[in-house]
């Protein structure tokens, strides 16, 4: 009876035996977390909250307004899914940052038509440039052109269509949108240039939307099986004794951050950089021609700038040498990238004559600050592109008349 019994005792042994080992491992594994958990919150109260340091920037003269301002630039939170074009702004109503129902950013000064006087309707396309990351609403690109426009006693009702990270392309497709709808301007102005080079030097391809490898991996997600294992993974990438082991392994140089730079898994690469240079122009330049046929059929004037950045500037701050050094560290390469890239773009549009103008270098003898990073600008910086695209709209209309 004893021997028969004797397995059952071991199995009861071994089951009694690993429900304690497993009892101990989770109860250390609850203290570990609970021990980094209180850690991160301690990290979090004794150390300031993260402040963006392009409140440094020496651009800013008027310095009151840029602290709250970029309180308000993280509060906005993630973009809105946009048909066809991927991503829009969300609404938000601030101090400093506004924006409609239909993810439009205000234009300061605009000037609604009336029967008497109707205003002329300008769309501006753009990255965030033309957003206006890093301004106030009255301090945009399109704010600051609507002023000068009614300085001149002239009536503009200015629509910002601008969105961060746009490609050339997702601009054109976004007109379209608005055509569609009978949304018909009378002058589109478009703004690009380092959207379009850091887009196809990341994916290899020119024209795509930026980060396109994440809608790869996003399609038809809720219909695959591995959404499960996915959300285990998020789900553990958020506990605090993961995040303490990949900071550690980061700083020990075990680990990397996720690359920014990722090819297609079904879009052929071009591997060679000359060619990818030409084939991004070449791109841009077919979406010039696309909005021109456009604006020949709705009757239309458009306006093309390719846009300076902190590398053409010739006599930097100190400041603005410490973000151009920042950026070329953090992406290696890019920079040599966009400089040939811009390079091409001239040599390729030299006998290019009537709505295209290369102002990449209209900030090279600039001496006083205008840069709070790689490509955004203050209102200093804002209102010199402004006035330049005010000068080209005046002479277009006077020609139209």
């Amino acid at each position: 009876m004893k021997d028969n019994l004797a397995p059952l005792k071991k199995f009861i042994k071994f089951v009694r035996d690993t429900w304690i080992i497993l009892g101990i491992a989770a109860l250390m594994l609850t203290v570990i977390e609970a021990g980094f958990s209180l850690g991160f919150y301690i990290r979090s109260v004794w150390h300031s909250p993260y402040v963006d340091d392009r409140i440094k920037a020496d651009t800013y003269t008027d310095t009151s307004w840029v602290a709250p301002y970029y309180h308000e630039s993280e509060q906005m939170g993630k973009m809105r899914w946009e048909p066809y074009v991927y991503w829009r702004r969300k609404p938000y109503r601030g101090n400093y940052v506004n924006v409609n129902s239909d993810g439009i950013r205000t234009t300061a000064n605009a000037t609604e038509s009336d029967g008497a006087n109707p205003a002329m309707k300008v769309f501006m396309f753009g990255g965030s440039t033309m957003w206006g990351a890093g301004a106030k609403d009255d301090s945009t690109i399109p704010s600051i052109f609507a002023k000068e426009v009614s300085n001149g006693e002239a009536s503009c009702d200015v629509v910002n269509f601008g969105v961060e990270a746009y490609v050339s392309t997702q601009e054109v497709i976004a007109l379209m949108l608005q055509l569609q709808r009978g949304n018909i301007p009378d002058v589109i102005i478009f703004y690009d240039g380092v959207n379009d080079a850091s887009g196809a030097f990341q994916l290899g391809v020119p024209g795509l939307p930026h980060n396109e490898f994440n809608r790869v991996k996003e399609f038809s997600l809720l219909e695959r099986k591995e959404i499960r294992t996915l959300a285990v993974q998020a789900a553990a990438n958020e506990l605090s004794t993961v995040r303490f082991f990949k900071r550690l392994f980061m700083r020990l140089g075990l680990q990397r951050e996720s690359p920014f730079f990722n090819p297609l898994e079904y879009e052929k690469p071009i591997l060679d950089r000359a060619a990818l240079v030409r084939a991004t122009v070449e791109t841009y330049l077919s979406n010039v021609a696309l909005v021109q046929v456009l604006s020949r059929s709705y009757g239309f004037k458009c306006l093309f700038y390719w846009q300076p950045m902190i590398y053409q500037k010739q006599h930097l701050t100190e400041y603005e040498q410490h973000k151009a050094a920042e950026f070329e560290k953090k992406f290696p390469g890019l920079k040599g990238f966009y400089l040939e890239t811009y390079a091409f773009l001239k040599q390729r549009t030299v006998n290019l004559k009537g709505d295209f103008h290369d102002i990449s270098s209209i900030f090279s003898d600039v001496h006083e600050p205008l840069y709070v990073d790689q490509f955004h600008l203050g209102e200093k910086g804002n209102s010199l592109i402004a006035k330049r695209m005010v000068e080209d709209f005046a002479h277009l209309v006077r020609v139209n008349k």
